[in-house]
């Protein structure tokens, strides 16, 4: 997973903040990538590769933040 689309950075954005997301159907994806560890029920925590992405970003979130 190199290329995040919008939803998955804002999913990503919002588990970094709240330890969880209300996207449930991408958490699924984020652990098997090892985005996402799931490490209590419903406490999530980004990896060291998600905070990466996430860190990283994506164009199309990139004119949001201006």
């Amino acid at each position: 997973m190199e290329d995040l689309s919008r939803r998955e950075l804002l999913a990503l954005k919002e588990i970094h903040l709240t330890g969880q997301t209300s996207d449930k159907g991408l958490v699924r994806n984020f652990v098997e990538e090892g985005i996402v560890a799931d490490i209590a029920i419903d406490n999530l925590l980004l990896t060291h590769k998600g905070l990466g992405l996430l860190v990283r970003g994506s164009p199309s979130l990139w004119d949001s933040a201006a």
